[in-house]
C-alpha cells in the first residue's frame, strides 16, 4: 500500500494544528489527522528529526505503521530486514514486526506516519513523552527517567520492548497499573497533553 499525501497536502493539514516540540532531541510532530476525525479508521502524523536521531527497536500488536519520507535519510531493520530510505521512499511495518531506525546523513528528516486502525493511545502519550522532554524528565535519546512514566508509556501506546525485553512485559504492565491506581497518568495528561 503506498500513501498518496504530498507535501503540499500535508503542509495545507497542519494549519492551524499544535506542533509539539522537543528542543532536546530536536523533534517536531504534529497530528494531523487523529482516530477521532477519522472515526478510528487511521490517524496521521507529520514529524521532523533532525539527524542522529534513533527510534530504538520495539513492536505493536494493535497496528500497522506505514512511514513515507518527504526529507532526509533513515536506516534501520524491519522484521530482520535491513532498510534504507529517502524521499519519496516508504515503508510498512505490521504489527508485530520489530522495527528500529536512525536518521542519517546531514539533513532533517521530513516524514508521515500512518497509523492504521488510529490507536488513542500512541496519539496521547506520544505527545507527553514529547512534551515531558522540555521539563528535563526524559534522557537525551527520549527515554523517560522514570521507571513508572515509562511502563505507562509502552503499554498505553501498545509499544512492546523485543526479544528478551518480552520477559519484562508483565513487569512493565505492573508497573503501568500500579501508576495509574497513584493517579500518575492523570498528572502527566494533565499537565502534559491536555495542556495542548
Amino acid at each position: 500500500m503506498t500513501m498518496e499525501w504530498t507535501v503540499e497536502q500535508i503542509t495545507q493539514m497542519r494549519t492551524g494544528r499544535v506542533t509539539y516540540r522537543d528542543q532536546v532531541q530536536g523533534t517536531a510532530l504534529t497530528w494531523v489527522r487523529t482516530g477521532a476525525e477519522t472515526g478510528g479508521e487511521y490517524s496521521l502524523l507529520y514529524a521532523e528529526y533532525n539527524p542522529g536521531i534513533r527510534v530504538f527497536p520495539h513492536y505493536h500488536t494493535l497496528y500497522t505503521e506505514t512511514l513515507h519520507l518527504f526529507e532526509g535519510t533513515l536506516e534501520g531493520r524491519i522484521a530482520g530486514r535491513q532498510v534504507q530510505l529517502g524521499a519519496g521512499q516508504e515503508a510498512v511495518v505490521p504489527p508485530r514486526a520489530v522495527h528500529g531506525w536512525r536518521t542519517t546523513g546531514d539533513h532533517k528528516l521530513r516524514f508521515v506516519l500512518e497509523v492504521r486502525p488510529a490507536h488513542a493511545g500512541f496519539e496521547k502519550w506520544l505527545v507527553t513523552l514529547q512534551n515531558m522532554a522540555t521539563d528535563g524528565l526524559t534522557h537525551p535519546d527520549g527515554r523517560p527517567k522514570n521507571l513508572h512514566h515509562g511502563a505507562l508509556i509502552l503499554v498505553e501506546s501498545d509499544i512492546h520492548l523485543p526479544g528478551p525485553g518480552r520477559l519484562l512485559d508483565p513487569v512493565l504492565q505492573a508497573l503501568a497499573g500500579r501508576a495509574r491506581r497513584k493517579g500518575i497518568d492523570r498528572q502527566l495528561e494533565e499537565r502534559y497533553y491536555r495542556q495542548a
